[in-house]
């Protein structure tokens, strides 16, 4: 877990927007009654949103890229929503999101229900991209 750090360095095209404050992703996670995995909250406190290889990871607070608010609305819109994880990314492709959750697995889902886990971390899906 602490090659997160590493493997998002390795990465020569990257933005960002900035850490993150601990208070600040606490609030999040009372905010959505979870608690984020261990990898997700350092790149939150060390990088907030993520753009690296294409993809865009969800920060805190940045607009349309909100972690907080991408869950809320994929709670509210899709019934079958899990328990217990949050939106790290959104496709925009036939609403297809990726989901992590707390013990830090990162699954895609679709809103019909249908889950499939990609990676065991967010380290190891990173090192997939």
């Amino acid at each position: 877990m602490s090659n997160i750090l590493s493997t998002i360095e390795s990465f020569k095209r990257k933005r960002s927007t900035g850490g993150v404050d601990n208070s600040i992703i606490s609030k999040a996670e009372t905010d959505l009654s979870v608690k984020f995995a261990s990898d997700f909250k350092l790149m939150l406190s060390n990088y907030g949103f993520l753009y690296a290889k294409g993809e865009e990871f969800l920060g805190i607070d940045n607009s349309s890229y909100d972690v907080v608010k991408a869950t809320k609305e994929a709670q509210q819109n899709f019934k079958d929503f899990p328990k217990g994880m949050y939106v790290i990314e959104n496709f925009a492709i036939d609403g297809i999101l990726l989901l992590q959750n707390t013990t830090g697995e990162i699954y895609t889902y679709q809103p019909n229900g249908k889950m499939k886990q990609v990676a065991s971390n967010l380290d190891e899906y990173l090192l997939g991209l």
